[in-house]
């Protein structure tokens, strides 16, 4: 951040402020950012619409024996459909404050900087409230709750099923409840009926569980799952433990295999629509009725985001306690 510290590097219209603005939030959003719990495990897409409809599907090979007639199965794709919806934050400033008060200056400075911020912790904000919804309504996949415990392996045939959602309560605070979890996400099948190689390496955990899960995985030296002696700790580097806020629950936790998110196994995906830069960021200057009123200059910034979820297999859900 700049440190602004004589009066004639201010402003001395809404111009100038103005543009320093723009050239700040340029400069932001020109720079790539670390990516958010969202955008490491979901799909982060660009979109040239604000309505878009794209096929989805799993596409698991499975070779047998040659008969001869060469087999060839349907793709089996179901089409998404997803909207985006416009969201907007702004900053109101007096302009008096901008041209003759440093400090007001600063802050000015630092809004494009917490647009930045405030996107990230909304794409975070929607998949937390997302996945909370999860064991409702259909998936857009199977026709079955996103966090289900007999999601249909094929949906087009076949009756195998397999589970992503653990109803009875376990806390994460526990080797054995990981253990076991993780042994049964294991087992997911993809649409052939055999087991698809999930294996999970990531806990999304809310705040309350977060201290006392990392403590108890970087424990090198822990209580056997027996209980009855002291054993080196098999989960030792082995979990990624990630700190989900925006999640209310405080006692749910979710395993993640992301591994399998290179396959095509997002669990969910976030379509960003870009419209012209004017509806982007919008300013009201000297010029507006809005200063002519009040005094005061104004920038509000403008995004467009649709979310939905995708493929169950790579994500579990347990019920916390």
């Amino acid at each position: 951040m700049a440190t602004i510290k004589v009066t004639d590097q201010l402003p001395t219209n809404s111009a100038d402020a103005m543009r320093e603005f723009d050239d700040r939030y340029l400069a932001v959003y020109g720079i790539a950012q670390p990516p958010g719990w969202a955008d490491d495990i979901g799909d982060l897409i660009e979109t040239a619409s604000p309505d878009v409809t794209f096929p989805i599907g799993l596409l698991s090979t499975k070779y047998q024996e040659f008969s001869g007639e060469n087999r060839a199965k349907t793709l089996q794709e179901k089409d998404i459909r997803v909207k985006v919806a416009e969201y907007d934050a702004g900053y109101e400033a007096r302009l008096i404050d901008l041209t003759t008060n440093v400090f007001a200056y600063q802050k000015w400075q630092q809004i494009p900087a917490r647009f930045l911020a405030a996107e990230q912790r909304h794409r975070n904000a929607q998949v937390a409230a997302m996945l909370e919804a999860g064991t409702v309504g259909n998936s857009a996949i199977d026709g079955v709750p996103f966090f289900n415990a007999s999601h249909p392996a094929n949906p087009a045939e076949g009756t195998d099923v397999f589970s992503n959602y653990q109803a009875s309560t376990k806390d994460v605070v526990s080797l054995v409840n990981i253990e076991a979890e993780a042994t049964i996400m294991m087992g997911v099948l993809d649409e052939n009926g055999q087991k698809l190689g999930i294996q999970p390496d990531t806990i999304l955990v809310p705040t309350g569980k977060f201290l006392a899960l990392t403590n108890l995985l970087k424990q090198d030296i822990v209580a056997s799952t027996a209980g009855t002696a002291t054993v080196r700790n098999p989960f030792l580097g082995v979990f990624n433990v990630v700190h989900v806020p925006e999640l209310t629950d405080v006692n749910d936790w979710y395993l993640v295999d992301s591994k399998a998110l290179s396959q095509g196994l997002t669990p969910w995906g976030m379509l960003r629509y870009q419209p012209a830069a004017s509806l982007g960021l919008r300013h009201w200057d000297e010029d507006s009725d809005f200063f002519k009123n009040t005094g005061k200059i104004k920038v509000s910034s403008h995004i467009w985001y649709g979310f939905a979820l995708l493929f169950p297999h790579a994500i579990r859900l347990v019920k916390g306690a």
